[in-house]
């Protein structure tokens, strides 16, 4: 399977009591999607092979 290069971010904690991390979405998957603020995004995962696993993601719908 040919790896697409992407855009990248940076991980960065969430609070000092928490295992979570945050990052930025970038500008192009925003626009792809047509994503606001305050949108709720549900996060699959699903592994392919060994390092490399296979991220969907699908905008829950707006109320």
């Amino acid at each position: 399977m040919a790896r697409n290069r992407g855009d990248r971010t940076k991980l960065v904690s969430a609070g000092i009591k928490t295992d979570s991390l945050r990052t930025t979405v970038p500008g192009s998957i925003v626009r792809q999607m047509k994503l606001k603020a305050g949108d709720q995004l549900e996060w699959q995962i699903e592994s392919l092979n060994p390092g490399i696993i296979k991220v969907s993601i699908v905008r829950l719908d707006r109320k």
